[in-house]
């Protein structure tokens, strides 16, 4: 696979990962390309490699070897200060868990990534916009222990979009919501997708929510068992 060629909007080539001494191989060899706005979902058993595979083309974790290119750049070929822009700008992440501050109002959270970068003040009007969208307006001046579990899932969504981000990874980001909250979760997901043109690669262990997605790419064992463009 040529890594250069520029429809691929994310592309991993022989990426590997080891854990432990002796080391464990966990990723093992696995490449794929992804182009600009596929909506793609990762699906796999427990221990299969999703989640340590999210974190390597996310920028989250280094790879024991291979190449993670992101729009043309070797992701860890940047020097640091660079590499961290770009992943703030550039790149937004859901975990499981929200990982909320505890401190901070859902609008200083969601606003965090553009605090960063002395964007507050331009990016507050778009904050109000996913407040509203996402059913959070009476949550601004909340904090995290006074919302609920889908209110705060929703907040961390907001958090990670509130850059428009060229790629949103997102690693089981309905495994601690109940099924309403879980279906709002993955309509907001393939609404950012279609509107904004977002490349957008979540790990699931749902096979309803594996199905929205345009595509499916299946891990056994660390390495890619099957890549399955799904007919909607």
């Amino acid at each position: 696979m040529n890594l250069e060629k520029t429809e691929y909007s994310i592309s991993c080539k022989n990426l590997r990962k080891s854990f432990g001494e002796p080391p464990i191989e966990v990723i093992r060899g696995v490449e794929f390309g992804l182009k600009k706005g596929e909506f793609v979902s990762l699906t796999g058993r427990s221990g299969s490699g999703k989640s340590t595979l999210l974190y390597m083309l996310s920028g989250l974790d280094e790879p024991s070897d291979g190449q993670v290119i992101l729009d043309g750049r070797n992701l860890f070929q940047m020097k640091s200060l660079e590499a961290h822009q770009f992943r703030n700008e550039r790149i937004g992440f859901v975990f499981q868990f929200h990982y909320l501050l505890p401190e901070l109002t859902a609008m200083e959270n969601v606003l965090m990534p553009a605090r960063k970068v002395n964007q507050q003040g331009l990016k507050k009007e778009y904050a109000r916009q996913l407040f509203s969208e996402f059913d959070l307006e009476n949550c601004k001046d909340k904090f995290p222990s006074q919302m609920s579990g889908g209110e705060q899932q929703r907040t961390a969504i907001a958090r990670a979009l509130i850059m428009n981000p060229s790629f949103l990874f997102a690693d089981e980001p309905t495994g601690n919501l109940d099924t309403a909250n879980g279906d709002k979760a993955m309509e907001i997901f393939g609404r950012v997708n279609r509107e904004n043109n977002t490349t957008i690669l979540f790990v699931t262990h749902d096979p309803d929510y594996a199905a929205l997605a345009h595509r499916q790419i299946r891990l056994v064992d660390g390495k890619v068992e099957s890549d399955t463009v799904q007919k909607h």
